[in-house]
């Protein structure tokens, strides 16, 4: 049997492992010398671990993004003053000691007032899109659609 220590390497090693992309992780978990049962246990520790620095990086993804949106709506209310403030004083351009601020034409644009209205040759053709919870519903309820099958996969779940 492993002593604590070595086990606590192994599993360190595993993390850093997986933290560096994953090679070598089947070999490093293939070499640690201990019972499925055990094995499994730290197995299960160190998903665990992951499974926390993943819920941790999806809370601060879901800040910086709230924070990024943030930073554009001030940023759009000041474009929106500056350009208020040009229109009230009537001047397109005006110089200060580090920015240039001027108005310009944006390139022109389409306008859609009335979408029945435009004629064919401009309406795109889509190809249809299937609708899969519809199909996977019927199926489910025992009818035979050509094309499609119900499927039944595995995956492990550890609780």
């Amino acid at each position: 049997m492993n002593s604590l220590y070595d086990l606590t390497q192994d599993f360190m090693q595993v993390q850093t492992l997986i933290d560096e992309g994953g090679e070598g992780l089947q070999d490093t978990l293939d070499s640690i010398n201990l019972a499925i049962e055990d094995k499994l246990e730290n197995i299960g520790k160190v998903i665990r671990n992951l499974d926390g620095e993943m819920e941790m990086l999806k809370n601060e993804e879901t800040r910086l993004a709230d924070k990024r949106k943030a930073l554009e709506a001030n940023k759009n209310r000041l474009k929106m003053y500056v350009e208020e403030q040009l229109a009230i004083t009537g001047k397109d351009k005006v110089k200060t000691g580090i920015f240039s601020f001027s108005m310009q034409n944006n390139p022109p644009s389409v306008n859609i007032l009335d979408e029945e209205g435009i004629p064919e040759i401009y309406q795109v053709e889509q190809k249809p899109r299937i609708d899969k919870k519809l199909l996977l519903s019927d199926l489910k309820n025992g009818n035979e659609i050509n094309g499609a099958e119900l499927k039944q996969g595995r995956s492990l779940r550890i609780r």
